[in-house]
């Protein structure tokens, strides 16, 4: 209807730069702030979701070593304001702080809760101190054996809260055959890598796993790169001073949903 509408028009040409010149100056007016997109009102809440993860990572090389460890709380706005409106209220989130990808690492090295890594361009991360749940994750290798059909399975073993993230990234050279996980064929999130989200109940047993790889040309940098991520959602390892004291400052049109979380990044 809308293109026989301009067909209609006595002038095509016309019509279509009005329609351009009108889309053009709400597209200014809504970037701007004049419209300003949310609202506390209760009776017609408009809120800005924010996630916020006051998180610790620490990165190992192949030979186990840590090489890079960093705290801070990591930001993210899901909708196409990022943190225009919220800088005014909270200096300190602003462009200087926005996240860098870690090129090396599955999803850019951060602890996706879900993959949606593809679907948000910007987010941020706030340096802040070292977060120390009460229960730990731990991650381990349990074995590494040849198989009789020449790929190598990794066995792993995790245990942690009722909420982890295991993230990989076969190397090149290096592709994943199959694995443990729901029906044994490894399916890659957008941009190649694998993305699995594991939750329990109460005193559920150490979750053991193993994925299969197979290596057409050995690397010096190893096979595949692997981490895991381990949300803490309830409880008092849930929060922390720092996060509890960025919360408080987000304005009421917003929601922000925050957790504590911890990631660790191994290569084999």
């Amino acid at each position: 209807m809308f293109i026989n509408f301009i067909y209609l028009a006595k002038s095509t040409k016309k019509t279509l730069l009005t329609l351009t010149l009108v889309c053009a100056i709400t597209f200014l007016l809504v970037c701007s702030g004049t419209f300003f997109p949310y609202s506390s009102n209760p009776a017609n809440p408009k809120p800005k979701r924010v996630f916020l993860q006051h998180m610790t990572r620490t990165f190992h090389d192949l030979e186990g070593n840590a090489v890079k460890r960093d705290s801070g709380v990591w930001i993210n706005g899901f909708d196409y304001t990022g943190m225009s409106h919220i800088t005014p209220h909270i200096p300190e989130i602003n462009d200087s702080i926005r996240a860098h990808c870690e090129e090396n690492a599955p999803l850019c090295g951060f602890p996706w809760y879900l993959p949606v890594h593809f679907l948000i361009r910007k987010n941020w991360y706030l340096p802040a101190p070292e977060v120390s749940p009460r229960n730990p994750a731990h991650f381990r290798l349990i074995s590494k054996e040849q198989t009789p059909w020449d790929s190598i399975k990794l066995t792993f073993e995790a245990t942690g809260p009722s909420h982890m993230s295991f993230y990989v990234r076969a190397h090149k050279g290096s592709t994943l055959s199959q694995w443990s996980l729901g029906n044994g064929t490894p399916v890659t999130s957008k941009g190649g890598d694998y993305f699995v989200f594991y939750s329990h109940g109460l005193k559920a047993s150490a979750w053991q796993f193993w994925i299969e790889v197979q290596v057409s040309e050995e690397h010096p940098e190893g096979m595949v790169t692997v981490a895991i991520a381990a949300h803490y959602l309830s409880g008092e390892d849930k929060r922390s001073p720092q996060l509890d004291a960025l919360k408080e400052k987000f304005p009421d049109w917003t929601f922000p949903s925050a957790w504590v979380c911890t990631y660790d990044l191994f290569v084999f």
